[in-house]
């Protein structure tokens, strides 16, 4: 929980730092046209009346084009794939504003100076061209300014995504490899109940093989990988355990360890979990099941002898069990099962090991 509760923070970190820059990015830019287009080019002394008309009503028009331009036409146009429609509007938004800036100039901006391109008597068409090639030389401006900024919030946007998918997968996997079943749970904490009420001699003993599997089961999913001898002993432990019962699962589990576990390192839980479906599987005769453990250099090879026909119950689960250690570890697990005509189950798992 607290790593999906990280990642919606980080979500809204991400938001805060794309919204502080792009509004940096508009900062530097108004700024620029500040200095390089009022404070430069006037000669007179800078008081708010020069500022006003210099600064925000010289450039009110081109703002009202390039935000119309890159707040509207682009997000509802250009990336919605409307192409055509988005350059139509573009080139007429620039053709109309041009030509609404020249009337507006003369009845509201008053500059301190007259501009050296434009004479005193200059026709519409005159001021129309001016402003044509005016408002080109800041849509390209602004343009490469949006362009490099889209660029450099797409990619902190895949760097993010990135680690968010790695984030989610990590708490994936933890559920994963720590979830125990419900079914399990229940049946087990019912069975030590009914123990404990019995006053059975075993019961201490079942009380602390099931704490230690539960124990095993919260330190595993800190790890990628665990000593393969740890694995085996939470094994035997649950064994053991489930073992302790067989008079009411009516299940009777039979391991049987060949090779060397020493230095060897395996997935936590993988051997574990496998068990808990045949836990689940209710049965009202006893039935065996058969494990060899075969331990490689390499890769260990567990098989598998269950003494009934697998249920659909069981036969799902183990599709499940399957499904998830392959999203775990990748291909590198191989899983088979089926059922015999002999009325068996055989399931045979291939699980990659690692040397220390």
């Amino acid at each position: 929980m607290a790593s999906i509760v990280q990642i919606e923070i980080n979500n809204k970190n991400r938001w805060v730092y794309f919204t502080k820059y792009r509004w940096i990015a508009h900062l530097i830019y108004w700024t620029w046209v500040l200095i390089a287009g009022t404070i430069m080019s006037v000669s007179v002394p800078l008081t708010p009346a020069v500022l006003f008309h210099h600064f925000i009503l010289d450039n009110l028009l081109i703002a009202v084009f390039y935000y119309t331009y890159c707040l509207y036409l682009i997000p509802y146009f250009f990336k919605r794939n409307r192409i055509a429609l988005f350059w139509i509007l573009t080139i007429a938004s620039y053709l109309l504003i041009a030509a609404l800036d020249v009337p507006y100039h003369h009845a509201f901006v008053h500059l301190s100076f007259e501009d050296p391109m434009i004479s005193a008597n200059a026709s519409f068409f005159e001021y129309y061209y001016v402003n044509l090639g005016n408002y080109l030389l800041n849509f390209v401006i602004f343009s490469l300014m949006l362009f490099f900024m889209e660029k450099n919030e797409e990619n902190h946007t895949l760097i993010e995504l990135e680690k968010e998918k790695k984030d989610i997968e990590m708490v994936k996997l933890d559920l994963l490899k720590t979830n125990i079943s419900p079914d399990f749970l229940m049946r087990s904490l019912s069975q030590l109940k009914y123990s404990a009420q019995q006053d059975f001699s075993y019961t201490p003993e079942a009380i602390l093989s099931f704490s230690d599997l539960l124990r095993y089961r919260l330190y595993s999913k800190q790890k990628q990988l665990t000593e393969l001898t740890e694995e085996l002993t939470a094994l035997q432990r649950l064994i053991y355990f489930i073992n302790l019962y067989q008079n009411i699962n009516h299940l009777n589990i039979q391991l049987n360890i060949q090779g060397d576990s020493a230095s060897q390192l395996i997935a936590p839980l993988s051997l574990v979990n496998v068990l808990e479906p045949f836990c689940k599987a209710s049965s009202n005769q006893p039935v065996v099941l058969q494990m060899i453990v075969l331990i490689d250099d390499q890769e260990l090879n567990l098989e598998m002898d269950y003494g009934l026909r697998a249920n659909e119950i069981l036969l799902s689960d183990l599709k499940e069990y399957g499904m998830n250690y392959q999203q775990l570890y990748g291909t590198s697990i191989r899983f088979q099962f089926e059922n015999c005509e002999d009325d068996r189950c055989r399931i045979s798992l291939t699980l990659p090991l690692e040397t220390k």
